[in-house]
């Protein structure tokens, strides 16, 4: 059957049974119901679409009689799809748990893995709380925790499941379904925090403390930004981000083309004499403006070399998450034929700046489509690997995300932004983990330290012995090609 020609991503779709087979209209749905129009050629056996816990164990007992792989979906954000398994089981997890309790005596909220980043953000308005869940409206909880979480103000207070989340409910592969957490399961609990689409498991539930909510606040500045001007532009904006305080800030910065949703534009060319931008924003979480133009005031420091390349300038001003993420509504998953690749990476502290910037210069300037843009934000997250198998320093997390329409510029659109990422390796301690492609191997790096990696596949084989969860196999592929390059001085 085939598929329809302008599918539409939905973050609470219906469907006509909690098993959905291949050659039924729901199943094509489901299975295409992706922010990215591109959906894999992979087909899974079956889709199940799972509401509670025994949804789950009846799932991963069908994929053990079936001897199927298991692939997991949240919110389809993870833009390669290792959730599709050819012949194996998709969960899909949109009706799991989907609701989110407050607790007034432990000020904690507890949620199911497909709630949306949105929806939490409505219902800790309601109580007056505050979780660093997501930016981007539509992403789904699961994949954004067990990622690590760049949640809001991740730059003081941690990646989310790092200093967030005190306990989670998983559905094992035997079929149980026990709690991890500091004191129960603690193997579990340090595996699932940072290992991604790698994890062995279904989680049903998530609890994460809160905080008493606070006013946000934006400051704005925009720059033209070519190959002439791009060392002293960056290199300013970098450098004013890392005198910016640390705790209560959320320092952003992207790279695009001013006609990427201008209407009158309709093809994926990049337009004629176009000239990029560089917008900063820059936010911060405090009970005043005067406190918040503290928080931001490193960026009054505006060089005449930096000024004359100033479009805009917008003073600090209140903020409301509501605003964040209408801004970013459109940009992924806006329900037409729009197609995404996004390739990271993770620079390596030690590596001076200005050997930085040359190295991904290609990355953030080169852009091969019209609505394809750069994104860069201050992370400064130090791992704890003791406690987390989240590993590896944050720093900048720095990525370039292509985005087109034509499908007849498939497959080779995907290469050159391979390359380039490929050729910043050298300056690169690894990616998030969100962004290694399950499909291609050239742009993938290291997602764990070689420590945390080790412990991690020691936890995963006790816990997964049948290896219903294959996705760990791409870590393992692109720690094992890393080391050769290092060994051999090729990086």
């Amino acid at each position: 059957m085939s598929a329809p020609l302008s599918p539409r991503y939905l973050t609470q779709p219906e469907y006509s049974a909690k098993v959905l087979v291949r050659g039924t209209p729901d199943y094509e749905r489901c299975r295409r119901n992706n922010p990215t129009a591109d959906t894999p050629s992979r087909f899974p056996r079956e889709i199940h679409v799972v509401e509670g816990s025994q949804d789950v164990a009846t799932a991963l007992k069908r994929a053990t009689e079936l001897g199927a792989k298991v692939g997991i979906r949240s919110s389809g954000h993870i833009m390669n799809m290792p959730n599709l398994i050819e012949e194996g089981i998709l969960i899909d997890t949109v009706n799991l748990n989907r609701q989110i309790d407050y607790d007034p005596i432990t000020q904690e909220i507890s949620f199911g893995p497909s709630c949306r980043v949105e929806e939490l953000a409505a219902r800790l308005k309601e109580v007056n709380r505050f979780f660093p869940h997501g930016h981007a409206p539509t992403v789904g909880s699961g994949g954004f925790l067990l990622a690590g979480g760049q949640g809001w103000f991740v730059r003081g207070w941690g990646a989310t499941i790092q200093t967030w989340i005190t306990k989670i409910e998983i559905v094992v592969p035997d079929g149980r379904t026990v709690i991890a957490s500091r004191t129960e399961n603690r193997d579990l609990f340090w595996a699932a925090r940072g290992s991604g689409l790698g994890f062995f498991g279904v989680v049903t539930r998530f609890w994460g403390r809160t905080i008493k909510a606070s006013i946000m606040w934006e400051r704005i500045l925009k720059f033209e930004i070519n190959s002439e001007n791009y060392m002293t532009v960056m290199s300013w904006a970098i450098e004013r981000g890392r005198d910016t305080p640390k705790y209560g800030t959320d320092l952003n910065l992207t790279i695009d083309y001013p006609e990427k949703f201008d209407p009158a534009y309709t093809t994926d060319a990049v337009p004629p004499n176009g000239k990029l931008h560089m917008t900063l924003n820059l936010l911060c979480y405090s009970d005043n403006i005067r406190e918040a133009r503290t928080l931001l005031s490193a960026y009054d420091k505006l060089t005449p070399e930096v000024q004359e390349h100033l479009l805009k300038l917008e003073p600090v001003q209140k903020r409301t998450f509501e605003e964040v993420f209408a801004r970013k509504r459109g940009f992924l998953g806006n329900a037409k034929q729009d197609r995404w690749q996004i390739n990271s990476i993770m620079n390596d502290p030690d590596v001076p700046l200005e050997r930085l910037l040359e190295a991904v210069k290609p990355a953030m300037l080169e852009l091969p489509t019209r609505t394809s843009s750069v994104f860069l934000c201050h992370c400064d997250i130090i791992p704890d690997e003791e406690d987390t198998c989240l590993s590896l320093p944050q720093d900048l997390y720095i990525s370039t995300i292509t985005g087109w329409t034509d499908p007849q510029l498939e497959p080779a659109i995907y290469q050159p932004m391979r390359d380039r990422y490929r050729r910043a390796f050298p300056v690169a301690v690894g990616q998030y983990i969100t962004e290694i492609d399950v499909n291609n191997d050239d742009a993938n790096c290291k997602v764990l330290s070689d420590t945390a990696l080790a412990k991690f596949l020691q936890i995963r084989a006790k816990w997964d012995p049948n290896e219903l969860f294959p996705n760990y196999k791409a870590f393992v592929r692109a720690h094992d090609k890393i080391n050769r390059l290092q060994s051999r001085s090729q990086l």
